[in-house]
This record gives structure tokens, sequence and C-alpha cells, in this order.
């Protein structure tokens, strides 16, 4: 079993002077303390501005910003010219959105989301849809664990695009790619992966060889990743990056600028860097990836894999409980039968259990799932079993008291 609790200072804090079972990590992950040494060092210093400066520190910090780029290429299997640096996720998929959507699609055509996306890879769409009017076609998400080419090729045949999630932030639900994909490639649709929750349980080759997404944009996010918040990143490849217009206008995105018009701009991803980024973020970023690669991914999946298996078998001998999740996810999505998913967190959370309830950003995925809400447990690499023993007794105590 990997042991890595030591390495985030976040998970000694006591609530109600309990230990913390932090059960939450599909909405945001802990950061180590090699995240925090780096955000920290960051801004201590030498730092400037990038990009602009000859002095000193101007030249020290856009290194470091530039080899942080460098170290997620590597992490991500990609070239650094093909990343792009978000807020995170969403801004990603908004960007792709108004730049490739804007492009490409007309009021006569048609597009392909998944009834399990989160809200940030269905809202762009629709405020695009809005604008345009192109038809949003739905995958139901009993289609994407199993699909045939028969299954898929009514969503897919004429359409121009398919956004789609690589797992679930609700159950953990994992579409087989390798067979959507290739049948959205053989129909001829540019593909957008949300890679938000798969990045942070595999390794993800984007375009180096193995190729396992045979994808055109990628998106994920730092802070489910042990990185901060305010970062994230847009993979696409520099062909594609350079033929599409510019998301936002400012400084760092352009080539030449001239009044009353004629400005130019940057090609590659610098075209869509607008503005002083997020520096010390990018740089605490790749402080995460070095993390995660330290520790190993053949320890992370092992470790993992071990407790998704413990969490299922867990919550599986509750009887009271309603399940709704595939078996051994990592992402147990569940409530106590007959009661409300909010009294139920409430009540863990002063036994020391953090869960999520709600609607969990996928109000679609949960409608189809047929609950209007629901708790959700989500393991992380620090995660331990008695984080989940922890879980189970404080159920069993919460349902005596509700049920």
């Amino acid at each position: 079993m990997l042991n890595a609790t030591h390495h985030f200072p976040a998970l000694s804090t006591k609530p109600y002077g309990q230990r913390l079972a932090f059960l939450d990590n599909a909405a945001s992950a802990h950061k180590p303390q090699v995240v925090i040494n780096a955000l920290t060092q960051a801004l201590s210093g030498p730092y400037a501005n990038i990009h602009r400066g000859l002095y000193f520190n101007s030249a020290e910090t856009t290194a470091a910003f530039e080899s942080a780029r460098q170290t997620l290429a590597t992490f991500f299997g990609a070239q650094p010219e093909e990343l792009v640096f978000t807020r995170n996720s969403t801004e990603s998929i908004n960007l792709v959105a108004q730049t490739w959507g804007r492009q490409h699609l007309t009021a006569t055509d048609s597009i392909v989301l998944t009834e399990a996306e989160h809200h940030a890879n269905i809202v762009p769409w629709q405020l695009l849809q809005a604008q345009i009017g192109f038809t949003i076609r739905v995958l139901p998400h009993t289609l994407l664990a199993n699909p045939t080419e028969a299954d898929l090729t009514p969503y897919l045949q004429g359409a121009k695009l398919l956004a789609i999630t690589a797992m679930s932030n609700v159950t953990g639900l994992k579409p087989n790619l390798p067979t959507i994909l290739a049948a959205a490639k053989s129909h001829g649709l540019t593909i957008l992966v949300d890679g938000s929750q798969s990045a942070v349980h595999a390794p993800t080759h984007l375009s180096t060889v193995p190729c396992s997404l045979f994808t055109d944009f990628f998106v994920c996010t730092a802070h489910k990743l042990y990185g901060p918040t305010g970062i994230g990143l847009l993979w696409a490849r520099t062909d594609m990056l350079n033929n599409l217009p510019p998301y936002q206008g400012g400084g760092d995105m352009i080539d030449t600028v001239h009044l009353p018009t004629g400005t130019t701009y940057a090609s590659g991803n610098a075209r869509f860097e607008a503005g002083t980024p997020a520096i010390a973020e990018a740089i605490a970023f790749a402080a995460a990836a070095d993390f995660v690669t330290s520790l190993g991914w053949e320890a992370i999946t092992a470790h993992e894999a071990h407790l998704a298996d413990l969490l299922t078998h867990t919550l599986t001998d509750l009887p009271f409980l309603e399940l709704y999740s595939p078996p051994a996810t990592g992402i147990a999505a569940f409530n106590i039968k007959g009661a409300h998913a909010a009294d139920v967190a409430t009540l863990l959370d002063q036994q020391g259990v953090a869960v999520r309830s709600g609607h969990h950003c996928a109000m679609p995925y949960l409608k189809a799932l047929g609950t209007p809400n629901c708790l959700r447990a989500s393991l992380a690499l620090y995660s331990t079993p008695q984080d989940i023993a922890q879980l189970a007794a404080a159920l069993q105590k919460t349902a005596k008291m509700l049920l």
C-alpha cells in the first residue's frame, strides 16, 4: 500500500476534534508540501512578470514558467508548444467552443455530448448553440461503457464534434474511449476529451507514441491533480492551434498592433495566453506533476485499485444504501434510502467524514440515474483503508439516527 498521507499537511485537520476522513477528492484534491513550497518560492523570488523584461528577475521567472510547461508536456506525453495554460478545464472548453465552434459550426450542424458530462462540458456548447443554432445530440450514459458501432452510428453520423468525459465526476464511469473515439473519427468528427477526473488516476499520453487518446482537444485542471487552483491546460496539436482565431485579446498574444486596424497575432499556444498568466500557479502545477511522477503511476494505480475495490465492497455490504456507481471506480455515488443527501452529509461531517452531496454539477446525469441528488465519496492517492472504515461506521450511525 502506498503511504503518502504525510506529504499533505491539510489532512492533519481535526474537524470537531476528530480524525479527518477526506473523501471529496473528485471536487478538489489536497496539496502536498512540495507544491505549497513551489508556490511560495515562485512568489518569494526572484519574481517578475514574464516574457517582457530583460533584467535578471524577469529572465529567471520566465525560465521557471516555461520549464513548468516542459515538465507538464512530459507528464502528459505532449510537446510544450501544444499546451495552452488556462484557468481550469472550464475555461479550456469555453476556449474551444468560442474558437473552433464559432469557426466550424453552423445552424444546420450537429454536435454530440453525453448524458454523463459535467456542466462545464454542456453549458459552453449550449451558449454557443443559442447564438448559432446547431443541434446537440445526447449519447445516453448506458451506452458509454460497452458500446458497439451500431449503437454509436445514429448519434455520430453527420455530426461535427464529440465532446466527452474520460471519467464521470459523479460515478467514476469510464466511457470506452478507444471504441467511441475510433467510431467518431471514422465518421469524421472533431473530438474534445475532458480529462479532469481521469488525469488524476492514470497516465495520459497525448501526442507521443503510444498515443492512448485519439483526440483533437484535451482539457484538464491542476487543482484535482494535487496542484493549485486557477491553472489548467488545453492540449491541441500546433497545426490545430495555428488555425484557430484568438479567444481573448491583450498582451503576449499579439504579433504587432496597429490602429485603427491591422493587428496581427502570435502563432501556436501563445495566441491563447492573453495577459499576465498564473505564473506561480503554473510552476506549482509542474511541481504537482513531478510529485506524482516521483511516487510512480504503478504504485498509485495499484493503491487506488485496492481501495476502490474495498470501497465498493464496504458500501455494498450496507443494505440501507442505494448505489449508483459501477464497481471499483474509486468514486462511489450513493444515498441512504429514505434520507436526504444533505442531511446525511451534515451528520457525516460531524463524525469527521467529508463527502460531497448535491447534483455534483451534473444534473442531466443525476436525472438519468433517477435521483435529484446523491452523496459521493471519492478517493485519492493519499486515501487509506481507515478512511473507508470511518465512512462505513459513520454511515451506520447516521442511518440509525435518520431511519
